[in-house]
């Protein structure tokens, strides 16, 4: 076999670069960074509602009155401009109520980029949730929102493999962001015709009219490999389900709430904290709200893995519908006609949830700010 190198000049020349590869992020620092947007911008449509996220952390500057972020799960499940128009109703204005979602779970991608949505708008309330993933899974935009020479500090707080994890980040997104500090990219168009790639793959209106959600036209998905959509079946449940039926956490009341003594990984117990602490810092109230899936559908509790209100403490809330009231009476082809997959939520779900909901985050709303 031949060598890999012919000669030791060679191989020093590659452990240079090697190391100065290994490097970079430390070497490029702030100064060789380029402006936080295009860590957005540099993202197609088909990478997920990035062009959406940019145009609302970057070019719109007023006041949110509810954001709801997080990954697709939310993205889904809030038919947001009927929360818009319902609270415009409630208080007497024209609300700002904005999706500001991504695909993939983890507190981690919450965290940041919450952190550049509060940097340049007021939030008054911030819904969101996190879907449990498994502690080895990461959100695969990572390179894109992690940069060692503006986050850096944020490491100290975390285990050294979890360190390493988030600086290998940052060397991967390295060539993208040099390539970006020389030439900046132009965000992909907000509306276009034909629809753009997202819209398409979930059977979806426009995400600009429906201000940042995803409403999929898709029927249910059975195979857990790949994208084999049923047809949609438009459906509208009946059930005895009320917004009355909507609970909101309280200590020392009485509440379906029911939370379990899983470990966190410490990548998420850590972020979520820091979440915690961005929206006290930003006077935002905070609001969990937990999202149906189909292995609960007959659980009589509103389940969570830990015990959310010691994590993320001051001005947190939670509200939830115990899914046995939310789907009584339903079989299981009609909940299969509510969901396209066993955690995301089509049209006919999105439709059905919200309106049940709503009151209640309203009633949060007002009762965390005189508007």
């Amino acid at each position: 076999m031949r060598p890999a190198f012919s000669s030791t000049k060679q191989a020093a020349a590659f452990a240079l670069l090697l190391l100065v590869t290994l490097l970079s992020p430390v070497l490029a620092g702030k100064k060789f960074l380029p402006p936080r947007e295009q860590a957005y911008s540099s993202q197609s449509w088909g990478s997920g509602p990035y062009p959406w996220i940019e145009d609302q952390i970057f070019h719109e500057t007023n006041a949110i009155d509810i954001a709801f972020v997080g990954s697709s799960h939310i993205l889904q499940a809030i038919d947001t401009p009927y929360v818009q128009e319902e609270l415009s109703r409630k208080i007497g204005r024209q609300a700002v109520v904005r999706t500001i979602a991504w695909g993939g779970a983890g507190y981690d991608a919450l965290y940041f980029i919450t952190r550049d949505l509060l940097e340049h708008r007021q939030i008054r309330m911030l819904v969101f949730y996190d879907e449990n993933p498994a502690a080895g899974i990461r959100n695969n935009q990572t390179t894109a929102w992690f940069c060692f020479g503006e986050d850096s500090r944020l490491l100290a707080g975390l285990p050294c493999r979890e360190q390493s994890v988030l600086y290998f980040a940052a060397v991967i997104g390295m060539p993208r962001n040099l390539l970006n500090l020389m030439r900046s990219n132009l965000p992909a168009p907000l509306i276009s015709d034909p629809p753009n790639y997202w819209e398409r793959h979930y059977g979806s209106a426009s995400i600009v009219k429906l201000l940042g959600a995803t409403c999929s036209e898709l029927g249910f998905n059975y195979d857990t490999l790949s994208d084999n959509f049923t047809a949609f079946t438009p459906f509208v449940p009946h059930t005895g389900a009320k917004p009355s039926d909507t609970e909101v956490y309280s200590r020392g009341v009485k509440n379906d709430f029911e939370f379990g003594s899983a470990s966190l990984p410490a990548w998420q117990l850590y972020f979520a904290g820091k979440l915690g602490e961005l929206a006290q810092a930003n006077g935002c109230k905070l609001v969990m709200l937990n999202l149906p899936v189909l292995a609960d559908a007959s659980v009589s509790t509103i389940r969570e893995r830990v015990f959310w209100p010691e994590i993320f403490q001051d001005d947190f809330w939670m509200a939830g519908i115990p899914p046995a009231k939310l789907f009584a009476g339903l079989s299981d082809q009609q909940l299969h006609w509510l969901f396209t997959n066993s955690g995301h939520l089509n049209k006919n779900g999105m439709t059905y949830f919200t309106p049940l909901v709503c009151p209640a985050l309203l009633q949060l709303y007002e009762t965390s700010t005189n508007h």
